[in-house]
């Protein structure tokens, strides 16, 4: 099979959107991602590349890599993030991925210490591949918590907005132990939306992410159980105020919360109560975060009463220098 591997140019943009739209991810919950070019999820990062797979002019497949500085077991490293490869599904398990992945690693891999990815832990498609292809030598599971927004909260503690630095300075003096977290460039925020922080409580805030410009997930198939739910709400929507639940080609209206922080669950209640009716007010429906298994958040938003959904999540890496299984591995908004 004769298939051409070459930088992308920007001329591919319809081309690349369209293979975007042959791609659906996950298995229960089925996703795709809307995009206003193909590269602007990519110009969130100082040095990317992009390359494409080409069968006779058609474009059959596509990937993306960024390298960045990270710190890691007290060493300055250079990751790179792999991310974005999408194959036609007429030509998957013929080598197109494992191409355009050596190509990849082929020019910016050379200078990587580290080489990584994340992936949808239902999306076994993807998963497999990345076996296939990307041959990881450690694997890190991690949990997306989905946060319901659909009624306003009490506030229990006053709250002011503070700058993404700030909050990252904060996060990192209270949140010992991190690894792998990236340098912060405030130029490179195109999907940041601000920062909250509640007063007198230095050790707890968040700062927020919108991917509606980058990368929008849009909805195409939700599981029974989901569609029970949608039919069941609908019907006690006029009484009582409900958790909405999307539907088929429906865009989702979410935000990413990182850099997330509290002293105790009641505080990250509180926060989590302004984080919420401020998305209430954006007409948001959702609130993400993405955690470590293991991540003390995760079971204070069990001890604050926030009821929320949850499905799997992989940090896939290999490499000179490469997080373990037991590293608080720090997450890039920028990677979501």
């Amino acid at each position: 099979m004769n298939i051409e591997i070459s930088p992308y140019s920007g001329e591919e943009d319809a081309a690349a959107r369209a293979l975007e739209e042959l791609c659906v991810q996950g298995t229960t919950l089925k996703l795709k991602f809307r995009r206003p070019n193909f590269r602007a999820r990519s110009e969130l990062y100082e040095n990317y590349r992009i390359y494409c797979a080409r069968r006779d002019g058609e474009l059959v497949g596509i990937i993306a890599g960024a390298l960045k500085g990270a710190k890691l077991h007290g060493e300055d490293i250079l990751a790179l993030y792999v991310y974005d490869l999408r194959v036609h599904p007429a030509f998957r398990k013929m080598g197109v991925g494992k191409r355009l992945t050596n190509a990849l690693l082929d020019d910016q891999g050379r200078d990587a210490d580290c080489i990584y990815t994340l992936i949808n832990g239902e999306n076994e498609k993807a998963l497999n591949l990345a076996g296939r292809n990307f041959d990881p030598k450690v694997s890190i599971p991690l949990t997306y918590a989905l946060i319901p927004v659909y009624r306003k909260r009490r506030e229990p503690a006053t709250w002011r907005f503070d700058k993404a630095a700030k909050i990252r300075e904060s996060y990192v003096q209270t949140q010992a132990g991190h690894e792998f977290m990236p340098l912060f460039n405030e130029e490179k925020q195109a999907g940041y939306v601000g920062s909250l922080v509640l007063e007198g409580r230095a050790g707890t805030g968040c700062s927020i992410w919108t991917n509606e410009d980058l990368l929008a997930e849009q909805i195409i198939r939700i599981p029974s159980r989901m569609k029970a739910l949608r039919i069941l709400f609908g019907l006690l929507k006029p009484f009582i105020k409900l958790p909405h639940i999307p539907a088929a080609n429906e865009v989702i209206l979410s935000w990413f919360l990182f850099d997330l922080h509290a002293d105790s669950s009641q505080s990250l209640g509180s926060l989590l109560a302004a984080v919420n009716n401020y998305a209430l007010a954006q007409g948001r429906t959702y609130l993400y975060v993405l955690l470590r298994n293991d991540d003390p958040i995760l079971q204070q938003l069990r001890e604050a009463g926030l009821r929320f959904f949850t499905f799997p999540y992989c940090f896939l890496a290999k490499g000179r220098a490469f997080p373990r299984e037991s590293d608080n591995i720090y997450i890039d908004i920028r990677d979501l």
